[in-house]
């Protein structure tokens, strides 16, 4: 229980009852768990939102608000990671210079430029998504944006060598956790979307572990802001390739 809490803590601004979970090192790794569930639960509420505001908003309205609802139960932390970690990578500077702008609390123009693509193809694959099966969807993004976190931070080593956000969750590692994760993960999108969700997660997971490669080899691991914008990419990508199916294969969940 206190490895869900600490999750839950750590991936939203919920108020977390008693302590909130004890982050040390143990619960810190154990938490990576539960991730997948925590992405359920923010897109649970997401999709409920959208439930009782689409019969009396027009969908573009209902859009905006599912956009900045996510944003509001995280506080933001992996939209911020996203354009942290596009400011650095694509400074075409050091290692170390990277590094330093993406712990930089100022935004760059790339970061910028990120944040905006990232907000423009969200919100055009949700108007674009047919309204039955849009909520199953906010669900399993959620979930498989957290999985691919989850993964990430098994398998690639942490790369700043003076601290940070995402360090204490490589103190205790275990591959029974990550194992643990991926059979929540799947079970969820699976109850949700079927066999034809596994594939398309499969297929997300398999890009941004890719991704994550990429950045790895530029910064000799990954930081807190590269799981934020893994999140980040894994939950477009997932929503993208549900509106190729769909519209390509007249696939549903």
């Amino acid at each position: 229980m206190n490895s869900f809490l600490t999750a839950l803590g750590f991936l939203t601004r919920f108020p977390i009852p008693g302590s909130g979970g004890h982050m040390d090192a143990h619960s810190l790794s154990k938490s990576v768990i539960f991730f997948p569930v925590v992405g359920g639960i923010i897109g649970v509420i997401t999709a409920g939102v959208y439930l009782v505001l689409e019969p009396f908003l027009p969908r573009s309205v209902v859009c905006v608000f599912i956009l900045a609802l996510p944003l509001f139960m995280t506080g933001g932390i992996h939209f911020d990671g996203l354009m942290d970690t596009c400011d650095g990578i694509f400074s075409g500077r050091s290692r170390e210079r990277i590094l330093e702008i993406m712990r930089d609390s100022r935004v760059g123009s790339m970061g910028v430029m990120a944040g905006i693509f990232n907000v423009m193809l969200r919100y055009s694959v949700l108007m674009e998504l047919p309204g039955t099966i849009l909520p199953v969807l906010l669900i399993t993004q959620a979930a498989t944006g957290r999985w691919v976190m989850s993964m990430a931070l098994h398998f690639f080593p942490y790369a700043r060598k003076d601290g940070g956000l995402g360090q204490g969750f490589g103190a205790d590692k275990k591959l029974l956790y990550v194992i643990l994760s991926s059979l929540l993960a799947l079970l969820i999108i699976f109850l949700a979307n079927g066999a034809a969700g596994i594939i398309i997660a499969v297929l997300v997971a398999a890009f941004s572990l890719f991704m994550a490669c990429w950045v790895a080899g530029k910064l000799g691991g990954l930081t807190g802001d590269v799981y934020g914008a893994l999140n980040e990419v894994s939950e477009n990508v997932f929503l993208l390739l549900w509106l190729v199916a769909i519209l390509s294969f007249h696939l549903h969940p």
